[in-house]
């Protein structure tokens, strides 16, 4: 009867371990996309011309959803939903920006960075070619987008503070 006992308490321990184990590769695995965490919550861009909101959500460990849009005079003159990604060591920032690329999805793969800016790129697309984020204060966001327009490099910044 002892050794049944020394036998399940030693299976029971090793069991244990091994999940605790499988727990933390897991974590492990989500660990580009959980430094881009700060993202979620609602964002604005008010200024007396225009109305600019980004709208981040957790879907679930390996993913982030968003929906950005700007208003200018009570119109809605730009809309996109944003996917952002995490699949096996990829993040994948996939844009639908509506009435733009028929509807299709264009995704973005985030480059490795010694900073703090996330940048997305996809040299294939005509513009933009990179989407970069960063957080250089505490609630707020800046972003930018960056590629050739008419052979000419363009550059254009978002600037957000959390929404109350």
């Amino acid at each position: 009867m002892k050794k049944v006992l020394i036998s399940c308490l030693i299976l029971t321990f090793f069991s244990c371990k091994k999940e605790v184990k499988q727990t933390e590769v897991l974590k492990k695995n989500y660990e580009k996309i959980e430094q881009l965490q700060w993202l979620v919550g609602n964002w604005t861009n008010i200024t007396e011309k225009k109305q600019s909101f980004e709208n981040w959500q957790k879907a679930n460990d390996s993913t982030l959803k968003a929906h950005s849009y700007t208003i200018v005079e009570n119109d809605t003159v730009f809309a996109e939903r944003i996917t952002l990604q995490q699949i096996d060591t990829t993040v994948a920032f996939t844009v639908v920006a509506y009435n733009e690329n028929d509807n299709k999805p264009v995704t973005f793969i985030l480059k490795p960075t010694n900073s703090n800016i996330s940048t997305f790129e996809n040299l294939k697309h005509d513009f933009p070619s990179k989407i970069s984020y960063s957080n250089p204060v505490k609630d707020s966001i800046h972003a930018w987008i960056e590629g050739k327009m008419d052979n000419e490099q363009v550059k254009v910044d978002f600037f957000y503070k959390r929404a109350e």
